[in-house]
């Protein structure tokens, strides 16, 4: 008993540490621009394939291609807003399918370039190896990624508690007509959110990339956590995202090492969050609040 309990408890923090990472993204676009992002999907394959065309294809370092593919995923985010997000924010059906659609299209892009059978493989480990925790062995890089993702959270929640430009964010997440009003420069925080976003999705995907399965179409697993976690914890609410986070951590654990069943890892989130949601539909925390 007590070693299935280390392994809930450590496991379910890293994994939730993970998800954390992969899902702040998600929800703060919920929360900032009230879209319900269908094309999330986009940002892993783009993260991974990405940086493999500048290693590959044009012989740069690894750091220089991280930077050149984040330039570049700043610039499909700027393009998504100004194309899609701007001009359909009031027709809902036009703006959720234009999204859908600009996942698809980079998945297919990044499988006719680089099929599963190509082997791409990210060697972005910081420290190779494992460690043990109590009765636990885990991968180091695991270790690193949850470390990584509770400064990323925490940076994030000081500049949105602490910053002009936070407060200003959170501002227009709760009444953009007011904002306008005292001359808050919407549009340009809006931008401003749709690439910011971008960073701890980033970082996430980089630090799973030796260790979890690399493949054109990762991102609508990864998109289908973020939803399950953004909706658990209250659309745009990043306590709640961070709680959220954490319970299916600790719920993929269970299932995975102790009970022994990791094909229903997936199962039981649903369940889980169906069943939360049955109880309290709004979530874990005010989905109408950023923090």
């Amino acid at each position: 008993m007590g070693v299935s309990i280390q392994y809930i408890l450590i496991y379910g923090v890293i994994l939730g540490s993970i998800y954390l990472l992969i899902s702040l993204g998600f929800s703060l676009i919920c929360g900032v621009l009230r879209i319900f992002h269908l094309g999330y999907a986009y940002i892993f394959p783009l993260t991974v394939y990405g940086t493999w065309f500048f290693l590959q294809q044009l012989g740069w370092e690894l750091i220089p291609s991280i930077l050149g593919m984040i330039f570049v995923q700043f610039v499909v985010a700027f393009l998504i807003y100004k194309g899609i997000v701007k001009r359909y924010l009031e027709r809902e059906e036009i703006l959720l399918t234009g999204l859908l659609l600009v996942a698809l299209i980079i998945e297919q892009i990044a499988n006719y370039f680089y099929p599963v059978q190509e082997g791409v493989y990210l060697n972005t480990v910081l420290i190779d190896g494992t460690m043990q925790v109590g009765s636990v062995i885990v991968s180091t890089q695991l270790v690193l990624g949850s470390l990584a993702a509770l400064i990323m959270t925490g940076l994030f929640i000081l500049f949105f508690i602490k910053t002009k430009t936070g407060l200003a964010v959170r501002a227009i997440s709760q009444s953009i007509y007011t904002s306008q009003i005292v001359g808050i420069g919407v549009e340009g925080l809006y931008i401003f959110t749709m690439m910011i976003v971008l960073l701890p999705v980033i970082l996430g995907t980089l630090l799973i990339a030796p260790v979890w399965n690399i493949e054109p179409g990762m991102g609508w697993l990864y998109m289908t956590t973020a939803i399950l976690v953004s909706v658990l914890g209250g659309l745009g609410n990043i306590k709640g995202t961070i709680l959220a986070s954490f319970l299916i951590g600790a719920t993929h654990a269970l299932m995975c090492f102790v009970i022994g069943e990791p094909r229903f890892m997936n199962l039981s989130a649903l369940i889980l969050v169906m069943v939360i949601l049955i109880i309290r539909p709004q979530g874990l925390a005010r989905s109408e609040s950023l923090w």
